[in-house]
């Protein structure tokens, strides 16, 4: 018997039954392909020949998921932020402390260096060598100011206001983007002229927050005032 093989719309043989069984085997013919045989077109799987002495190979397994790779810190976050972050939580802006918060500390070392530098030239003078270890108090005076401004967070996501100022005594910060109910900013003629001001966050429940010195104030009130918007259109 000689069969016809219609495969992709196309008419293929015709071929012997041995012929099929062996293009099956090498996989040019697929068991869903047409037969034609005593003038009726029949899948060759309806063909008792070929259904029992055929079987195609079964599928492999799936291959398994490789496991999912902990998400990478977002680059230029602090570590408070970075560890205090919700699962999909996203950052949206960041600012940091101004440099004009250095002000009060340098003014502080430069007038201990007064009081000291005579001081320890006289015991010096007197063979007490050890006073100029005295100098120790501005430079951990300017140290100080500058690790609370370098370890500071102000950090704007799409849910919360994140803020962390300080290192030794730190002082953080967590209000729900929901739970602002206004931003103030104030700045003097020197802080517009230099870019720095005091924001106050207040809540729904009368409860406010004010940090001074911060940088880039008008945009970080600006960022959550966006996210507030974007969060009342959904």
């Amino acid at each position: 018997m000689e069969f016809m093989i219609r495969r992709d719309g196309r008419d293929l043989g015709p071929y012997s039954e041995v012929e099929v069984r062996n293009r099956l085997m090498a996989g040019t013919l697929a068991l869903s392909d047409l037969g034609l045989a005593d003038g009726e077109w029949a899948p060759l799987s309806a063909f008792p020949q070929f259904a029992t002495s055929y079987r195609e190979p079964p599928s492999p397994p799936p291959i398994p998921a490789p496991p999912a790779k902990p998400m990478p810190p977002t680059p230029g976050l602090g570590s408070y932020t970075a560890a205090t972050l919700q699962p999909n939580e996203r950052p949206l802006h960041q600012t940091t402390i101004h440099w004009m918060a250095l002000s009060g500390s340098v003014i502080g070392a430069v007038l201990s260096l007064i009081v000291i530098v005579p001081i320890a030239m006289f015991a010096a003078w007197r063979d007490f060598y050890w006073a100029w270890l005295l100098l120790v108090i501005p430079a951990g005076i300017l140290l100080s100011a500058a690790v609370t401004v370098k370890t500071s967070e102000l950090v704007i996501t799409d849910r919360r206001v994140l803020i962390k100022v300080g290192f030794i005594q730190r002082h953080t910060f967590e209000m729900f983007i929901s739970k602002i109910e206004s931003v103030a900013v104030f700045q003097s003629m020197l802080g517009r002229l230099f870019n720095y001001g005091t924001v106050e966050i207040r809540g729904t429940g009368g409860s406010a927050e004010s940090f001074a010195t911060i940088a880039a104030p008008l945009p970080f009130r600006d960022a959550i005032q966006l996210v507030q918007s974007s969060s009342e259109k959904r």
